[in-house]
Parts: C-alpha cells; sequence; structure tokens
C-alpha cells in the first residue's frame, strides 16, 4: 500500500512539474500532514524535547529531510517517474555500504544478498524499460 502512494505521490509531482511548478513549490506544499500528525503526538513534550535536540534536529532537517527530498523532486521534474522509483530501489544498497564504516552495526549476510537482489532487479527493471 505505501508503494502505491509512494508510486502516485511521484506521477502527481511529475505532473505538477509539467504543468510549470518549481521544485521549491512543489516541496513547499508536501509536508502538511506530518507536521501536523507529528505536532499532536508530541505536543505535550515538544518544547522540552525541541530545546534539548535543537543541534540534532536542524542537522537531520537539513542533510536527512530537505536536501534528498529536494534532489527527488529534482530527479522527479526530469527523469519519468518508472525511472525515479527505480532508483529508490538502490537507497538500501548506499545504507549498506555506509553501514560497513559502523563498527557498531555487524555484518549480515542476508542483508548482503537481499541489497544485491534488490539492487539488481532495479537495474534489470530500467534496462528492460528502455528497450
Amino acid at each position: 500500500m505505501l508503494k502505491t502512494k509512494t508510486v502516485k505521490c511521484t506521477i502527481y509531482s511529475k505532473r505538477l512539474s509539467n504543468a510549470g511548478w518549481t521544485s521549491s513549490s512543489i516541496l513547499a506544499h508536501r509536508f502538511y500532514g506530518i507536521v501536523v500528525i507529528s505536532f499532536l503526538m508530541t505536543y505535550d513534550i515538544l518544547q522540552t524535547y525541541l530545546m534539548a535536540n535543537i543541534d540534532w534536529i536542524i542537522l537531520v532537517t537539513i542533510f536527512g529531510v530537505a536536501i534528498p527530498t529536494f534532489l527527488l523532486q529534482k530527479g522527479i521534474q526530469y527523469c519519468e517517474p518508472f525511472v525515479v522509483m527505480m532508483s529508490i530501489c538502490f537507497i538500501p544498497a548506499f545504507t549498506f555500504v555506509f553501514q560497513l564504516a559502523d563498527p557498531r552495526i555487524e555484518w549480515s549476510t542476508t542483508s548482503l544478498i537481499g541489497v544485491l537482489m534488490l539492487f539488481t532487479l532495479g537495474v534489470a527493471s530500467i534496462f528492460s524499460e528502455n528497450k
């Protein structure tokens, strides 16, 4: 179900981009629901938590949400929705490689097999779509 919503969001974003909306305009309207739901779930501890963690919140907001989402929106603007969705399949491969540098995380052959399967099927899908 989540994948269906992601595909619909990607296609709708592509339509907005084709209609002349800029990436910034689309992103400005994308997260209303997330903000409202987050506030409702944390309103009682929000101020205390916010003040204690503001540095990390800003860091994650910029580098973990804003920049990746902006780049995704640019990809949607310049690529076909299918290519964008298949590219998202490559995220676990990048995550797996980055986690290898973290000594707290233990190597997992099962994870490697899963990541390689996603990566291989994603590449195969893109090549078969381009034929």
